[in-house]
């Protein structure tokens, strides 16, 4: 029984105690409040606070600069930035069958480019690229070939150009097999 009591005198003394704290949270969030107060109850209430309780706060700038100073921000723009890249592909398959032999050929390209601006200029990339191949066999014999192509170009900063392309081939028909091949690069200064 004076366990009970106790446990019941301890808990009227905690709300006490905490019915004094909220008192003391609203006297000073009234003292402290910055030109509006929001009071919370059913709804959204917003209105001026009482101006004789707004706190004035001055600046440690306000301190240190003298009045006639006057302090002017400055947006700093350059030449324009921004990047800007694209990627595309594309497959095909085919094959076959039949009474004069069977066969099946392929074909992908591809092309990715990007392109950054920035205040010392710009600078970007673009590649494309395919290849096919394909062979088909029959009552005269083997035939087949498979090839690929492709390009490349760089812009670099003070209008400097640099494209690079290359190719390379080869087949092969009536049993006789051929290779081709060829690359080339260049340089420019606009």
């Amino acid at each position: 029984m004076n366990r009970f009591v106790g446990v019941i005198i301890l808990s009227a003394l905690v709300i006490g105690a905490l019915g004094q704290n909220d008192g003391r949270d609203a006297e000073v969030r009234d003292r402290a409040g910055n030109g509006y107060e929001v009071l919370v109850e059913s709804f959204l209430h917003v209105r001026k606070a009482n101006p004789a309780v707004r706190r004035n706060v001055r600046s440690v700038l306000d301190l240190l600069v003298p009045p006639e100073a006057v302090l002017v921000r400055q947006k700093r723009q350059f030449n324009g930035f921004g990047a800007s890249s694209s990627n595309a592909n594309a497959n095909a398959f085919n094959q076959y069958y039949g009474p004069n032999g069977f066969g099946a050929s392929a074909a992908n390209a591809g092309a990715q480019s990007f392109y950054n601006q920035g205040p010392g200029g710009g600078f970007g990339a673009s590649a494309a690229n395919s290849a096919s191949q394909g062979f088909s066999a029959g009552p005269g014999g083997f035939s087949g070939s498979a090839g690929q192509s492709g390009s490349q170009s760089y812009k670099l900063p003070g209008n400097k150009d640099v494209n690079l392309s290359y190719s390379g081939g080869f087949s092969v028909a009536n049993g006789q097999p051929s290779v081709s091949q060829g690359s080339s690069i260049s340089f420019s200064k606009k």
